[in-house]
C-alpha cells in the first residue's frame, strides 16, 4: 500500500474548498471530496459548464453501473453502490460518512469509477467487482488502475462485534479488550489480490471519526449527521 508521505501534500483542501489527491489523477480526470463546511450545491460552480451529475442510490450492496449515456433523470441509479463511466462530463457522485470512498481510474482507457464501500459491501467483495466491472466493460487491466482511498473510519476507531472476525480476519485486531476493525487495509488487500499493484494504491490516511472538524461520521454523531460527497470525472 501506498501511504502519505505527508498529508498536506498528497491530500489536502484546495483554494475551492474541495479536498484534492495531488498528484494522483491525470489531467483529464477531476476528482475531489467536500468536506462537512462545503454545501454539495458548490460543487457545479467547480466544474466544467454543463457537467451532468449521477449519484448511486447506496444500498449497502455491491451492485456497479456503467454510466454510457446522458441520464433524463436525476435521481440516484437504483440498487448500486458504484458507479463507472468513460464518458467526459459526467460526475459520479457518492455520499458517505464513515464508508469508504473508492475512487478508480485507468488512465490508458479514459474510464474513471467511484464507490461507497461499507463492511457489508466488502463482504461482498465490491473492490473485486469493480475490478470485474473494469475489465468487461472497458478491456481495463487490473495491473494499469490507479486507486485512491478517501477520507473513511479507521481501525483507531472502528469498534466491531466477534462476528467480524469471522468476516474479515486478519484485519480485526483486539485492543484494550475490544475488537477494532481495519476496513481501509481489507478493501486495499481485495484490491491487491484482484490484480492492482500495491504501489498503484494512493490512501487518504483521513479517519472520519478522528477528525471532527472535516469529516462527518455516523459512529461519532449518530445516524442523523452529514455526509460527505465524493466525485470523480472525465473532463470533457
Amino acid at each position: 500500500m501506498i501511504v502519505a508521505e505527508s498529508k498536506s501534500t498528497v491530500f489536502r483542501l484546495g483554494a475551492d474548498g474541495v479536498w484534492r489527491f495531488e498528484g494522483w489523477a491525470p489531467s483529464w480526470v477531476t476528482v475531489g471530496v467536500l468536506d462537512r463546511r462545503s454545501e454539495v450545491t458548490r460543487l457545479a460552480h467547480h466544474l466544467p459548464s454543463g457537467t451532468r451529475f449521477v449519484q448511486a442510490e447506496q444500498v449497502h450492496g455491491a451492485s456497479i453501473a456503467i454510466v454510457d449515456r446522458l441520464l433524463d433523470s436525476t435521481e440516484p441509479i437504483a440498487g448500486c453502490d458504484a458507479l463507472v463511466t468513460a464518458r467526459p462530463g459526467m460526475a459520479l457522485l457518492i455520499r458517505t460518512a464513515d464508508c469508504i470512498p473508492l475512487f478508480l481510474v485507468d488512465p490508458s482507457r479514459g474510464v474513471a469509477g467511484i464507490a461507497h464501500v461499507g463492511w457489508r459491501g466488502l463482504g461482498l467483495r465490491l473492490p473485486q467487482r469493480l475490478l470485474a466491472a473494469f475489465r468487461h466493460g472497458f478491456h481495463s487491466r487490473p495491473e494499469a488502475l490507479r486507486v485512491a482511498v478517501g477520507p473513511a473510519i479507521r481501525a483507531c476507531c472502528y469498534e466491531v462485534e466477534s462476528e467480524f472476525v469471522g468476516r474479515f480476519a486478519p484485519f480485526v485486531q483486539p485492543r484494550d479488550g475490544r475488537l477494532y476493525c481495519d476496513l481501509v487495509g481489507a478493501a486495499i488487500d481485495q484490491l491487491r489480490q484482484g490484480g492492482v499493484p500495491a504501489r498503484h494504491v494512493l490512501d487518504s490516511q483521513r479517519c472520519t471519526s478522528c477528525e471532527s472538524e472535516h469529516w462527518f461520521s455516523t459512529r461519532r454523531e449518530g445516524q442523523g449527521t452529514g455526509r460527505l460527497t465524493s466525485f470523480i470525472m472525465v473532463r470533457p
